[in-house]
Parts: C-alpha cells; structure tokens; sequence
C-alpha cells in the first residue's frame, strides 16, 4: 500500500494502518542511504539510472519471498494471507489503484509468487508499463541473472540490519 498512498496518511485512518505506511515509509528512507543497498544498485547497468533503486527492490522481494523461512516462522503463504486479508478489511480506504489491482493480486498470490523469476520477470513488465518506458526494466531481469550471486549475498547482509532498524522504530513508535 506505501507504493500508492503520497503525501499526507488520512488522520481517520485505523492506528494499525497507519502504523503499516509509516513503517513502509521508513523502510524507504532507510534504503535509500544504506551503503549495502547502495552497493548493490550499483551492480547493476548505469543505463537504468534512478531506476536502479526499483529494480534492487524488487529483487531483494524475490529473495525475501525465496527465503522467507530464515526470517520468519509463519509460513509465506499464511503472512500473505494476513496481508490480503487486512487489505480487504480497509478496502474502502485503499487508493483506487490498489483497489484496482488489489484482486489479481489476491488471485496470483503475488506476495507468495515473488519467489518465481518468472514472475519477477513479469513485475519488471507492469512496473515498465507503470513508468511509461522510460527506463527498459525487463532488460534488468538479465542483471538479475548475472549479478543474483552477489545481489542475494547484498540482501543477506542487508535484512539484519534494516529489521533492527524497522524493530527500534516498532518500539519507538509503540511509545508514542
């Protein structure tokens, strides 16, 4: 929902919602100065420019999702699940955009699917799309191919230092 909702979080919205933008939000602020982020968009080719942020992103979802067991318990399936869940329980107060999408995405399963190269490559396909083509992301699935070593290894270095991050700013956040 933090890829849809700009600006200003609606004051009625439920505390819990809320809570899930503001983290979403963090975890933004939080990548685009981290030097293990920083290094791995800079593996990838020059020509995507500012797009290189995207595209580790993305990345660094397929990974997550290939390896959710090492950082969860809760099974893939069944966080996403509560994700679904949860969207459709404040569905009116979605973008229209996530309303929008928000049944394919239900239907596909696209938190689980993000496992699949396949469908990373296809996320590369609408978010080019979304972009208008400015910037060939497909092409970047080859990087992906290329340079999956060395991005995997970027993202496992990465996630333990962005979940102490996002947990001290939980606790933070559960104080105020």
């Amino acid at each position: 929902m933090g890829d849809f909702v700009k600006g200003a979080v609606p004051e009625d919205w439920p505390q819990e919602l809320k809570l899930h933008l503001y983290l979403h939000r963090k975890l933004d602020r939080f990548t685009a100065d981290d030097p293990i982020f920083a290094q791995s968009r800079m593996r990838l080719d020059p020509r995507f420019r500012y797009a290189r942020g995207i595209l580790v992103d993305v990345f660094y979802d397929h990974f997550l999702a290939r390896n959710w067991s090492r950082y969860s318990d809760q099974p893939l399936e069944f966080f996403s699940r509560d994700v679904y869940r949860g969207l459709l329980q404040c569905f009116e107060l979605l973008p229209a955009a996530l309303q929008q999408q928000l049944p394919r995405m239900i239907e596909y399963d696209w938190l689980t699917s993000y496992q699949y190269p396949d469908v990373v490559l296809r996320v590369l396909q609408r978010l080019q799309q979304r972009l208008k083509n400015r910037f060939p992301l497909t092409d970047a699935f080859s990087d992906l191919e290329r340079w999956g070593d060395d991005l995997e290894a970027d993202f496992f270095r990465f996630m333990p230092v962005a979940a102490n991050e996002m947990n001290k700013w939980r606790e933070q956040a559960a104080v105020d």
